[in-house]
């Protein structure tokens, strides 16, 4: 019982002092001088209103932010007008509006209000978040209308840039994390269980001949080498796994050399995550999004042609330039952004059809149509170029049947498009044409090829070997350790190294292949191998001692996985010696813990928390009590892994 209480404390402050609570300053990776921990969810965002007519006549006269249904038809016949898909800004607006509507008991008008911002910004998760909480407070239990509208918000989430980016991130961190903490146990479990030999090595071969002492004594040294270093606790978990190496059993030796690789590179994705998430290139992309999907000021265009002008070469950000400067009407100058973008991109072609869209607005038709002919030709399966072209010929004096040909060709690669396009009935050129955009996957792609550099992955995989970990000596790398697990196995298989009998637990060189009274690929010990498997009939006094040893021993091995169980789900596989197992519960097991730690996410909230909490928080509690359950069920029904006849 005191054991196992030992045991549970050692393993309680070894990860206190990993999360960094029990240290002065917070051990990797969970340091706040790799991570961004701080979230500022609760702080909502200053909301630029971009001088737009019915609001900046409200601010003007002084009247509050509240908007009637024919203003709000009137703002989005605007949005419709300049071509644009979402109004961000004002979409938070009515968001707002919306939330101070539902907790004055105007359910029908904070319902009215949440359409029109899900109408305004389709690409933004928040307003189907806050409409399904709308038609939760005019009709509770409706799981018809609410339900899909929660569907529609998470399946926006991953198709907005910041928010998918965020939550990948997230996971990343989480899961990351969790399987490093449970190979923290696993390290602990292998130092407990197995110490006891070294130490008893020593004791067994201490005499008085010098070269005896002077190796003892250099064992003893190399236990304490963790702490002149100053190395992290994961490390020093790993330089102990590794020191014993030769009493570990075969099958958990392979998880020794698993823990090495987690600690090399887990870490290292970690911290190089983190610090692309923190630079500049990370901050550009972000803003490359917010202009490309109308969400942009002019602290955006700053630094948009600031980066340019440091980074000439960055085509995307030329294409978002051209784009805003066209949606504001300045022509010339979104004809000389694409320009440049086509310079350092000649096989975009997005940037052709709408520098296409450049030149049919100021009426130079046959320009627009050589443009979008070559987006046509660099991709021909893309029903907007056709649709383009189309409009291009509408143009013409004359009429001829390439318009009604280019036309069939967009309605056949894009119905759904072009039925939306062909039912606007206007004269703006805005509302005519189709503006390309750089896509979520784009982005995606660039974050990638940004990450992982210009060398490619396999140099990365290479230099994480060589990165310094975390000590007092800066030049110490993982490749030492690397060093240092191939000699102790070679050593170990030149020298004949004790284990520890799984019946009765005494240190023995003996050992024998177990038969069916016992589990499978078992050795027991010389005297357990006679006593209990081939049932030699000894004295008396020498069976009753070994069977109350082995008993005892069974005992106490079995109180401690099954007690330390309840508390860390997976621990029991680990000391019954099923290290597979074991680190598939326990990761699982930091992954429900660490995700209610960090609910709010690692990364701080870059617009409005989700109106729905309580739903996540029920659904993530429901699945661990679950998880719980089903783990307490199996751990009772476990027994000793021996049966000791009396």
């Amino acid at each position: 019982m005191k054991k196992t209480i030992l045991l549970f404390l050692i393993l309680l402050l070894s990860l206190l002092y990993y999360l960094g609570v029990l240290a002065r300053k917070e051990t990797l990776p969970l340091s706040k001088e790799f991570f961004s921990t701080e979230s500022s969810s609760s702080v909502e965002p200053s909301l630029d209103l971009k001088r737009m007519g019915v609001v900046k006549s409200k601010i003007a006269e002084g009247k509050p932010l509240s908007f009637d249904k024919k203003e709000l038809d009137q703002i989005y016949q605007m949005k419709l007008d300049r071509g644009i898909r979402n109004l961000s800004t004002f979409s938070f607006i009515l968001i707002r509006e919306a939330k101070k509507a539902g907790k004055a008991g105007q359910s029908d008008r904070a319902l009215e209000l949440a359409t029109y911002a899900s109408r305004l910004s389709p690409d933004l998760p928040h307003p189907y978040f806050e409409l399904a909480r709308a038609h939760w407070q005019q009709t509770p239990f409706k799981l018809d209308k609410i339900l899909p509208e929660i569907l529609k918000g998470y399946r926006m989430k991953f198709h907005h840039f910041p928010e998918s980016l965020r939550l990948f991130y997230h996971v990343f961190y989480v899961l990351s994390n969790a399987i490093l903490m449970a190979f923290i146990i696993f390290g602990i479990v292998i130092i407990w269980k197995y110490f006891s030999l070294y130490f008893y090595d020593i004791r067994r071969n201490l005499n008085q001949e010098i070269s005896s002492l002077f190796v003892n004594g250099l064992k003893v040294f190399i236990l304490f080498i963790p702490f002149f270093l100053r190395l992290d606790i994961s490390w020093a978990i790993l330089f102990w796994c590794i020191l014993l190496w030769g009493y570990v059993p075969a099958r958990e030796r392979q998880f020794v050399v698993v823990f090495l690789i987690v600690l090399v590179y887990l870490p290292f994705f970690l911290r190089t995550s983190s610090s692309f998430l923190n630079g500049p290139a990370s901050d550009i992309l972000l803003e490359i999004y917010e202009a490309n999907h109308e969400n942009w000021d002019r602290g955006t265009e700053e630094k948009l042609k600031a980066w340019s002008l440091s980074r000439s070469d960055d085509p995307d950000v030329f294409f978002t330039l051209g784009l805003i400067e066209k949606r504001q009407g300045r022509y010339s100058q979104a004809e000389d952004f694409y320009r440049k973008a086509i310079d350092r991109n000649s096989n975009s072609s997005e940037t052709y059809s709408n520098l296409g869209n450049v030149y049919l607005a100021q009426k130079q038709i046959q320009m627009a149509i050589d443009h979008y002919q070559r987006a046509v030709e660099l991709n021909p399966g893309k029903g907007a170029y056709h649709y383009n072209l189309y409009r291009a010929y509408s143009q013409e004096t004359f009429l001829s049947g390439k318009s009604d040909r280019a036309f069939q060709k967009a309605r056949q690669l894009d119905p759904e498009l072009v039925r939306y396009y062909s039912t606007i009935d206007s004269s703006n050129m805005n509302r005519l044409v189709i503006d390309e955009v750089l896509t979520v996957q784009m982005l995606w792609n660039r974050f990638m090829d940004q990450y992982i550099g210009r060398e490619g992955l396999l140099f990365r995989l290479f230099k994480a070997w060589f990165e310094g970990i975390p000590s007092a000596l800066p030049f110490l790398a993982p490749i030492l350790f690397l060093a240092f697990l191939i000699g102790m196995s070679r050593y170990s298989r030149a020298k004949r190294f004790l284990t520890r009998c799984p019946m009765c637990g005494s240190a023995t060189h003996r050992f024998y292949l177990s038969t069916s009274d016992t589990p499978a690929q078992e050795f027991v010990c010389f005297n357990c191998y006679r006593l209990f498997v081939q049932k030699e009939k000894l004295h008396p006094k020498i069976t009753e001692k070994k069977s109350l040893q082995a008993d005892a021993f069974q005992k106490q091995d079995h109180f401690t996985g099954k007690y330390l169980s309840y508390f860390l789900a997976g621990f029991g596989d680990l000391w019954r010696g099923q290290p597979i197992k074991g680190l598939l519960l326990l990761s699982l097991f930091f992954i429900f813990i660490l995700r209610f730690v960090f609910w709010n996410g690692i990364l701080p909230e870059s617009t409005l928390p989700s109106p729905f909490p309580w739903w996540g928080l029920v659904f993530w509690a429901g699945l661990f009590v679950l998880f719980y359950i089903l783990h307490v069920r199996r751990v009772r029904r476990q027994k000793p892994e021996f049966e000791i006849p009396k």
